[in-house]
């Protein structure tokens, strides 16, 4: 269950945000360092980033392609919500949470989290996570319109697969949802795919290797890094 301690209430895409962000090894790029190689090249430059960007105060610096992407999906994400919510039959859903494990490096901000109640003391919910794609070309919807299986997924874009396996693990609940969403098709714009924990335990150890792993390393270059003297 997630703990409400790990909520931190900060408003998304604030400056706060942005900040808290600076060096933390985050949901939507854990992908990067659970290519099978262990510290290949595209694990060793998200830890370089992500060292740099604690050293320097500064986030990585955004291409402009990826820029137009997070706005077409920024423009219809929400709207993405409010239908899902629709077809599972949810009165609402809760939006714009960033999670933070206390103590750690990992967080991570689920587009939404579905609230099934909370624990005897008050002190944890029961949630499902819910990551929502809009991919703003017909080819790239249409494949993952017809991913079925967590494992679809996977084959279709890895990132997104562990992105959702991650924020699952940050929210420590049993089920998240990855949702696929165009506005455009005037049939079949939508699809979901359900993620269960009980399916996915290899995956998940995996992953948590993985994180202690890139951490571990994260502290190695920081450390080598504050032993010299800035000139």
């Amino acid at each position: 269950m997630l703990n409400k301690n790990r909520i931190s209430g900060v408003t998304i895409y604030s400056d706060e945000w942005y900040r808290l962000k600076l060096g933390k090894i985050t949901s939507s790029r854990v992908g990067d360092i659970t290519q099978n190689k262990l510290y290949s090249d595209g694990f060793m430059s998200y830890i370089y980033e992500k060292v740099g960007e604690e050293l320097t105060g500064k986030p990585l610096f955004q291409e402009p392609i990826e820029k137009e992407a997070l706005r077409w999906g920024l423009e219809y994400e929400n709207e993405a919500i409010t239908k899902f919510g629709k077809k599972m039959g949810l009165d609402f859903v809760i939006t714009q949470q960033l999670i933070v494990v206390p103590n750690t490096r990992y967080m991570g901000t689920p587009d939404a989290l579905i609230l099934h109640g909370e624990s005897q003391d008050e002190s944890c919910y029961n949630v499902s996570t819910v990551e929502v794609k809009c991919p703003p070309t017909f080819k790239a919807y249409i494949r993952f319109f017809l991913c079925k299986t967590p494992q679809d997924v996977k084959n279709v874009n890895s990132n997104y697969y562990w992105q959702v396996l991650d924020q699952m693990d940050i929210c420590d609940c049993l089920e998240g949802y990855f949702v696929a969403y165009h506005p455009q098709f005037k049939a079949g714009n939508m699809n979901v795919v359900k993620f269960r924990k009980i399916d996915l335990i290899d995956d998940l150890k995996f992953l948590k290797e993985r994180k202690r792993l890139a951490s571990e390393k994260f502290e190695e270059i920081r450390g080598l890094m504050l032993c010299e003297k800035a000139y």
